[in-house]
């Protein structure tokens, strides 16, 4: 999979069929890949935290602006928001024995992005989330399949 593009962190993307998208390293951080079927057309975002502080209406940092950011941007290209589809991968909570009074970002962001994912419509189709473990994932256009990696274990398609 070394011909996906790769996604960093508070970044997103939109490509077209054959392309191929990928985040790596996702700990607590999730994958949100958007994807329409009939136009091959689809995309993710790379969630950092859950929710932007007041002011922050267009960053893809945050679940609830950067999932919205990702939506218009697949729209803008061709996507049809009523066949549009999510699937969802990371929110790992990574350091439970360091701090057991810290909150869990990761489950935090996986509840942010399910919300907001719920308000605006899109319904969630496959998510491998939470867990202890990070992750990296790869979305393919021609087939809107995530394939995902994961330290000492087989790789999964969802």
């Amino acid at each position: 999979m070394t011909d996906a593009q790769l996604i960093g962190i508070a970044q997103y993307a939109v490509a077209r069929t054959p392309g191929k998208l990928c985040c790596l390293g996702l700990g607590s951080c999730v994958a949100v890949f958007l994807y329409d079927p009939t136009a091959k057309i689809g995309g993710v975002v790379h969630i950092l935290l859950p929710k932007a502080p007041n002011g922050h209406s267009s960053d893809a940092k945050y679940a609830d602006t950067g999932i919205r950011l990702l939506l218009d941007q697949l729209a803008s290209k061709g996507a049809d928001r009523r066949r549009i589809r999510a699937k969802l991968i990371g929110g790992a909570r990574m350091f439970k024995e360091l701090d057991l009074t810290m909150s869990d970002i990761g489950k935090e962001n996986i509840a942010e992005c399910r919300r907001t994912l719920t308000e605006l419509g899109i319904r969630v189709v496959a998510e491998e989330v939470e867990g202890d473990r990070g992750r990296s994932a790869y979305f393919s256009m021609e087939d809107g399949m995530a394939t995902i990696r994961t330290a000492f274990s087989q790789d999964r398609r969802i």
